[in-house]
């Protein structure tokens, strides 16, 4: 790395060197003295690096000192959580440590992207059901729970990976502190109790299910205690709760026991929640030795110190860079609504895509410093990086989502919800308002934190998909037909007439759908008792212009985002032009609802809160197996960056060589635009190393990880 500005990035050739000699002697297990004065050099060539950590808990784990050992690579796997030398390393310590569960998980996430090294059997042994819960999810997808494609299973004699999902048990995942573990149910509303989950008994174990059905299968993840026989449910004189319950067999008996009433009986659903008012301290008894969950009690009542209500609605896809030059006629019930509140124009996600774009949401923090990039981990967050949900809950609201996606929960950035109705895909806008409106019916006593995610709006794949009818038949057969290799992602989807068309016509549709939410609001609550919060997590690629015949994931049709607010605290009637980034809704909302925010998030309270207006806003591709690629843009310049060579699994980069150029914002990567000046330079290089600099690997490679995705060190560009 350079501090000048004649270049973007050059390597530190010096620690470099110092890494490889410090290799070739752990190779050789040469842990001596001349070891040691060679690690010294390097942790102060490169003092940040999680490579001196490594190398040092593998000293001190050859000296014996396997306590010393584990802080170092818990340090190391604090700084590069998806990392598969930091994976085998704490796999090793925890098991000398007698910290089997934790060492499956270690070994769980290595074999979820590497299929080594060997899981040793004795380990599972030790850990029973919560050793093989926790490695089914370390060793499965980051998008898909509570589905798995690897669950894990052990008979005694061998171990394999099954398809199945999560259902009637808890989901083996670090809970928000002070509060219980999420458990599974099935969503059902106005249906019989135990027909989904009679279903999925049938269907759980079929690639069917975890491939197609799942889709748009609705879980319901409530924080709960699973018990047997009976459990007191302590209800404060006066107070009075809502209490969820399900039960783990069809029509399974459950009494209601209280020093007032005579004992009455209730048929729990088989994975699916019901719920009851308790107005004092009651006795639930099972006559049975079946399990059931008891889900937290809900009390009710309202905080002058709180809102009734705050609504974060995600349309998910929806670009403002192309909404914009129809708003407001394209959405006209969303526009009438925030006209009264503010919207910021000048947007940007950090992110292409939904995965690692709603930990950020979430945490105000950028992806380099959630490592949530790589859809093949799943490990979770720090747990003081503190979620909204988190934050709104310890603030004493209801916080539940009643229509959310999946992708979120394996990493942790919705373990602060009381409640959430996942699916892994599909999450159409007219069943989360309908939805909605019967959570804001249900609660009305209750101040509640709701988060809706929607996904009319984005983009999929032509091939095999339904289009909407009125796309379909208003086409003329020219523009209706397409030839599309099924390959192509979403965020790399090309300039075809049918998919423009759809986002217009869904648009239309998330318009209708979130109007009636949004009415309803106004007529039930007043202006101070709400704060309703619109966003997306980045945009699409549908009407963008191929650059040099490639797709540009990062360019502003696909990160150029919606946010609008309105409610308590927003000022009314403006649009802000000042550059915001998905990172600030996080400390936004901080200063509406009353939450500390942490001093080392990314996010910036906007200038129209009273905070300071950013003098850039960034946004970056981090996808392994690809070329790392940021954008840092000012109202008026682009600087672009991209590396030669691939993102590796752990999402470092080799910045050796990048391209570096700054553009026009309205000429972002096109051909003879590029301008370079002293001053351009000096304010954006040291802007972007500041960020490139927390995954930059300074051409330092572990031979395992090399080894394993070969193809990827070619210096080919992606």
């Amino acid at each position: 790395m350079t501090e000048d500005t004649a270049v973007f990035w050059q390597n530190d050739e010096g620690a470099r060197s110092l890494f490889y000699d410090l290799l070739a002697r752990a190779e050789r297990g040469a842990y001596n003295d001349d070891f040691l004065a060679q690690l010294a050099a390097y942790r102060e060539a490169a003092p940040d690096s999680e490579r001196a950590d490594i190398f040092a808990a593998r000293y001190l784990l050859h000296e014996g000192d396997a306590q010393m050992a584990c802080i170092c690579a818990e340090r190391a796997y604090r700084r590069r959580p998806v990392n598969y030398e930091v994976w085998k390393l704490l796999a090793e310590i925890y098991t000398l440590l007698d910290c089997p569960v934790d060492a499956l998980t270690m070994y769980g996430y290595a074999h979820g992207l590497y299929l080594s090294p060997e899981i040793p059997l004795d380990l599972i042994r030790q850990c029973g059901r919560e050793g093989l819960n926790r490695l089914s999810i370390a060793a499965g997808l980051g998008t898909g729970t509570p589905t798995t494609q690897s669950r894990a299973v052990f008979d005694g004699e061998e171990l394999h990976f099954a398809l199945d999902a999560f259902v009637g048990e808890h989901l083996p995942l670090t809970p928000a502190e002070g509060s219980a573990r999420h458990w599974v149910g099935t969503y059902a509303v106005g249906e019989f109790l135990s027909d989904k989950s009679e279903l999925l008994e049938e269907i759980r174990h079929t690639a069917v299910f975890v491939d197609k059905v799942q889709r748009d299968f609705s879980f319901q993840l409530q924080k709960a205690q699973e018990v047997r026989g009976a459990v007191t449910v302590e209800v404060p004189e006066g107070m009075e709760v809502i209490l969820p319950v399900a039960g783990t067999e069809r029509l399974q008996e459950l009494r209601f026991e209280t020093a007032s009433t005579a004992t009455q009986e209730a048929y729990l659903g088989k994975w699916a929640f019901s719920h009851f008012r308790l107005a004092r301290t009651t006795r639930l008894v099972s006559p049975t030795d079946a399990p059931y969950a008891v889900g937290t009690p809900i009390r009710l009542g309202h905080s002058p110190a709180r809102r009734k209500l705050v609504l974060n609605l995600l349309v998910d896809g929806l670009s403002w860079n192309v909404a914009r030059t129809r708003f407001p006629d394209c959405m006209p019930n969303i526009a009438r609504f925030f006209t009264r509140g503010t919207i910021f124009d000048q947007h940007f996600s950090t992110s292409e895509c939904t995965y690692p774009a709603l930990p950020v949401i979430e945490t105000g923090r950028y992806p380099t410093h959630t490592q949530v990039f790589n859809e093949r981990d799943s490990h979770e967050l720090p747990p003081d990086f503190k979620t909204l949900s988190e934050c709104m809950s310890d603030l004493g609201y209801y916080a539940a989502a009643p229509m959310g996606a999946s992708e979120g929960v394996p990493c942790g950035a919705m373990r602060g919800y009381d409640l959430l109705n996942v699916a892994t895909w599909k999450q159409p806008s007219a069943e989360a308002v309908d939805r909605t409106f019967m959570q804001l019916e249900a609660f009305h006593e209750v101040d509640q934190f709701l988060y809706l995610h929607v996904s009319d709006a984005h983009p999929w794949n032509a091939k095999g998909f339904k289009f909407y009818p009125a796309v379909e038949t208003q086409l003329p057969l020219a523009d209706r037909l397409f030839d599309i290799d099924e390959r192509v992602a979403s965020v790399r989807l090309p300039k075809l007439a049918i998919y423009q068309e759809q986002f217009w016509r869904t648009l239309a549709h998330v318009d209708r759908n979130i109007g009636y939410l949004l009415s309803y609001i106004e007529e039930h609550f007043a202006e101070d008792e709400y704060i309703v919060n619109l966003y997306s997590d980045h945009g699409n690629s549908v009407f963008s212009t191929p650059k040099g015949g490639v797709v540009d994931v990062i360019g502003e049709n696909s990160t150029r985002a919606v946010w609008m607010m309105r409610g308590t605290g927003v000022p009314e009637g403006v649009v802000a032009g000042e550059l915001t980034s998905s990172t600030d809704i996080y400390p936004t909302l901080g200063h509406l609802c009353g939450f500390s925010v942490a001093p080392d998030i990314d996010g910036n309270l906007p200038a129209v809160f009273g905070g300071k207006k950013r003098d850039a806003a960034l946004s970056m591709s981090i996808f392994p197996g690809q070329t790392f690629k940021l954008a840092l843009r000012t109202h008026d310049y682009s600087l672009r960056i991209e590396t030669q060579g691939f993102v590796d699994e752990d999402g470092t980069a080799d910045f050796a060589g990048a391209k570096a150029a700054i553009y026009p914002r309205a000429h972002e990567l096109e051909e003879g635009y590029a301008v370079d000046s002293p001053a351009l330079r000096a304010f954006f290089y040291p802007r972007a190393r500041e960020i490139v600099h927390e995954i930059a690997n300074n051409g330092e490679f572990w031979p395992a990880m090399r080894a394993a995705r070969p193809q990827w060190f070619g210096g080919e560009n992606g």
